[in-house]
């Protein structure tokens, strides 16, 4: 239950990270904003899937990159800092701000890592939709190819059927994929012969991700959703971060993946 606090021009609420997860995993129409008030250093350790990065001491300058459209959720380490930030918007008259209850140090779920220029620059050389399909379409295939791959490794039999089922519902987005390539680009290859990178969604290694699930086969369903989610949590976050930095129609295919990719989390979380 959020609590209401008063301030100048209209209320701050405060949610717990229950609320915000059930957010993240159903925010179709796209009406809330996350937004980490912490330092750069900070985010790049660990952030919430989609969250935008606004550090609090530039808050005041850059409220202007928040849509007032949306409705906005604020966190930070403990929730100190996240509320004195709702606060500042609430009084720079945003109409509906929320600071996350107990901040990420109370987060039970899935954070994202690393910096993000370091995934951003997969799409550098990105400059039509068609390349842009196509390289999603490729990471899908890494992803599935992965599954596939850790299902012919392991022995017991609940894993190996959750590995088949999640390569399974892999196959069923690329094929979601390549029916969006084939508008674009009608002379696109065969989908059998699109071959898989070397990363998978959200710039995970293929290789590397494989390589360490043989080395430490996962016991438990828990532990394959936990791994699974981390990927789909990461790509989420990708492809929102990439709808920011680019302009249409690039930005609406970006947005368009990243709301599969948030479908697959919700997904996912109803297997936990």
């Amino acid at each position: 239950m959020a609590r209401v606090f008063t301030c100048s021009t209209d209320t701050v609420r405060d949610i717990g990270p229950e609320e915000v997860w059930n957010i993240i995993r159903g925010d179709k129409k796209e009406e809330y904003l996350l937004v980490d008030v912490r330092t750069q250093a900070e985010y790049e350790e660990e952030h919430l899937p989609g969250a935008r990065l606004i550090p609090l001491n530039e808050l005041d300058r850059r409220c202007s990159e928040l849509d007032r459209e949306r409705k906005i959720i604020t966190y930070c380490r403990s929730g100190r800092r996240s509320m004195g930030a709702a606060i500042l918007l609430c009084n720079q008259a945003f109409q509906e701000v929320y600071s996350m209850r107990g901040g990420i140090m109370s987060w039970p779920h899935e954070t994202v890592r690393g910096h993000p220029k370091e995934a951003e620059a997969f799409f550098k050389e990105t400059k039509e939709i068609k390349d842009l399909l196509l390289f999603a379409l490729k990471m899908e295939r890494a992803s599935r190819t992965f599954y596939h791959q850790a299902a012919e490794t392991l022995k017991e039999k609940h894993i190996v059927d959750l590995l088949k089922k999640l390569s399974q519902m892999e196959g069923r987005h690329m094929e979601v994929l390549y029916r969006g390539l084939k508008k674009v680009w009608a002379q696109a290859p065969p989908l059998g012969g699109i071959k898989e990178s070397e990363f998978m969604e959200g710039a995970i290694s293929f290789p590397q991700s494989l390589l360490a699930i043989e080395e430490q086969p996962p016991k438990e369903r828990i532990d394959v959703l936990e791994l699974a989610l981390e990927k789909e949590c990461k790509a989420y976050d990708l492809y929102q971060r990439m709808a920011e930095t680019v302009q249409p129609p690039l930005r609406d295919v970006f947005r368009s993946l990243a709301e599969q990719e948030r479908g697959h989390i919700d997904k996912l979380s109803r297997l936990l």
